[in-house]
């Protein structure tokens, strides 16, 4: 094992269900209800129908169950459809420092192997902060996606050390799974370029798909390759010239802040980057009727949006995938209506006349003082010039210190409320939601599954 694969694989080892405080357990657990909201109001998508249709039903060997339906698969395809719901609505939570992580993509893989495992609450809990620990650190100094990488290897790292934390690879067998989960599963990022398709919200899954698969296939005996990080052809070789990369990963856990307590759990089914940017058009909608706006300035962080700014797909989004990425379409709609729902975007609200009129009226610009202190801090100023001449302005910042702050739990409950609201009954979303705050002390999370269940006739069409 090369050296970035031994302080990957010792984390893993070392991490006990003791070393995890109450409140990297209520922040994990946030995000388990945020998840689980997000993945039950994207179950009629089309791509999660897709990725349903071929998922195989099984009866006898390793099973684990898709959501809502609850059909028994094989755990690497339940992680790719739960992982497709999970991601589909693109309102899961994310980190982006040095490059971007949704670390809620890998969260189906692990709960699909603690399923087929009979893991109880507390061994998941320790393989999803695991998880979390693996993608979010990597992302912290690693740029992949600004060197033309997409994110699949991302998930499939955070999805191979979860699933290999519950199927207890000893140090050798895990070494092994890295390599399989990263070497069959660099990704283009051409993914996320021009007129985005179906497939921007897919990457992920596959890569929970893959490190399922890597996991298992090294608890069988299959062997990886050497070095994959720092080998002549490794990861660090190929992806990025001579440039090698520490990751920040703790020696200590005593006071240690988990990743799983610093990603941000989304409000609004957008791009992390433009979650900021709605927040701004809030408070400039309290003061002004949008109507009133003859051109409006948007600012926000380089490090986010250079690439996109002058993108012609950005400015007339024709997908969702698309409109979701786009700083002047978000803020428009979020200016006009006051938020952005997964019914607006399913509506396709940002075609409509108005919003790609105040579209019109847009320009961006990226100042040095907010690029200072991105990624660490996200900032957006609007600067609203109205038919009268006057000018106002409204800014949001926030810190990876305030997404900390926060265990999420409070969001995460009305989160799950709002968006199953036409899916479960209230008693229904009581059980789930009580049971996931007991998680730690629950002997297996297969009643997790069954609290999914939704009325939903034929599953697979």
């Amino acid at each position: 094992m090369d050296r970035t694969t031994t302080k990957l694989v010792r984390l893993a080892t070392r991490l006990r269900c003791e070393d995890l405080a109450p409140g990297v357990m209520r922040a994990a657990k946030a995000r388990i209800l945020s998840s689980l909201a997000v993945a039950l109001a994207a179950y009629d998508m089309p791509p999660v129908r897709i990725a349903r249709r071929l998922a195989p039903c099984v009866g006898a060997g390793s099973i684990a169950r898709v959501f809502g339906s609850l059909e028994g698969t094989t755990p690497d395809m339940a992680a790719f459809v739960n992982a497709a719901m999970v991601r589909s609505l693109d309102m899961s939570d994310s980190y982006v420092m040095a490059a971007v992580s949704h670390p809620a993509d890998a969260l189906p893989a692990v709960i699909a192997v603690a399923e087929a495992e009979r893991s109880s609450g507390a061994d998941f809990l320790r393989g999803m902060v695991m998880s979390y620990e693996a993608q979010c650190r990597f992302v912290e100094v690693v740029p992949l996606s600004h060197e033309g990488w997409d994110q699949t290897p991302i998930v499939a790292l955070g999805a191979v050390l979860g699933s290999g934390v519950l199927l207890r690879l000893d140090p050798e067998r895990l070494g092994h799974a890295v390599s399989l989960a990263i070497a069959p599963n660099i990704a283009l990022n051409q993914t996320r370029t021009g007129t985005l398709s179906m497939w921007k919200g897919m990457a992920g899954p596959q890569g929970a798909r893959a490190g399922v698969f890597a996991a298992y296939l090294a608890r069988e005996g299959m062997t990886g390759p050497d070095d994959i990080f720092e080998g002549k052809y490794g990861l660090w070789k190929q992806a990025f010239g001579d440039r090698v990369f520490d990751l920040p990963l703790p020696e200590r856990f005593e006071g240690h802040t988990f990743a799983v307590q610093q990603s941000m759990i989304k409000s609004f089914p957008t791009r992390f980057n433009c979650q900021v940017p709605v927040f701004a058009a809030q408070k400039l909608r309290a003061m002004v009727d949008p109507a009133r706006i003859a051109a409006l300035k948007i600012e926000s962080i380089r490090q986010a949006f250079a690439r996109w700014m002058d993108s012609p797909e950005v400015w007339n989004p024709q997908t969702r995938e698309t409109a979701d990425h786009s700083l002047p379409c978000t803020v428009a709609m979020a200016l006009i209506d006051g938020t952005i729902t997964p019914a607006m975007m399913a509506q396709r609200r940002y075609r409509d006349a108005d919003v790609l009129a105040l579209m019109g009226k847009c320009i961006i610009e990226l100042p040095d003082e907010f690029d200072r202190l991105a990624p660490e801090t996200r900032c957006c100023r609007l600067t609203a010039t109205l038919t009268n001449g006057e000018i106002l302005v409204a800014e949001y910042r926030r810190s990876l210190a305030d997404d900390a702050a926060d265990p999420g739990w409070t969001q995460g409950v009305d989160k799950f409320r709002q968006l199953t609201r036409d899916l479960l009954d209230e008693t229904a979303q009581a059980k789930l939601i009580d049971f996931v705050d007991d998680l730690e002390r629950q002997t297996s999370i297969a009643p997790l599954l069954d609290l999914t269940r939704l009325d939903v006739g034929d599953s697979r069409s």
